[in-house]
């Protein structure tokens, strides 16, 4: 019989799973909107999982879900809540920050990502793209409002590495006019 905590666990990665990562969002987005704090999500998707799979094998591919894990626990700060969503999806839950901020820890982590193949060297260069959302400055808004914004961008962050000219690979959208993280206010 299974304890309650590994139940919230992927196995793989050992990171927080999206049911568990559901749980925590819903309740950071309860606080955020009842004491108007900042809250950012980023979700993140690992590229090209199925060619990894299937040119390298699948050892290979669970060293690259394992490499990006283990860069998205480095990157994340004491707050942060960081699950894997499945397959080849993660969440960062960025509680106290603005959207301006998540864009920018997005872009940070996408760098350190490019390098994990240098820590693994097995399973060559990996990629991410990034859906960067952050709570609107409107009342009435859900966690869920929040989980798919961060989809939403992150469908246009897949969707541009295809088009000509400059690919954006973390895609955050226009800030909202109340865009702050909490300890600038």
């Amino acid at each position: 019989m299974m304890n309650g905590s590994t139940l919230f666990l992927d196995q793989l990665t050992g990171l927080p799973n999206r049911a568990c990562f559901l749980d925590r969002l819903s309740e950071a987005a309860d606080d955020a909107r009842a004491h108007r704090r900042a809250l950012a999500l980023l979700v993140i998707d690992l590229d090209n999982l199925f060619l990894i799979n299937l040119e390298k094998g699948r050892h290979a591919g669970d060293q690259a879900l394992i490499a990006l894990a283990q860069t998205l626990r480095r990157s994340a700060r004491t707050n942060d809540f960081v699950a894997r969503l499945g397959g080849d999806q993660f969440a960062m839950l960025l509680p106290g920050t603005s959207l301006t901020t998540a864009a920018q820890l997005a872009s940070a982590i996408r760098s350190l990502v490019g390098r994990a193949h240098e820590v693994h060297p097995g399973f060559g260069m990996i990629d991410v793209c990034i859906g960067v959302s952050a709570r609107p400055s409107e009342d009435g808004w859900r966690a869920q409002d929040l989980l798919d914004l961060a989809d939403l961008r992150l469908t246009s962050a897949k969707r541009s590495r295809h088009r000509p000219g400059t690919p954006q690979h973390v895609w955050a959208g226009p800030p909202d006019p109340m865009d702050d993280d909490d300890e600038a206010q």
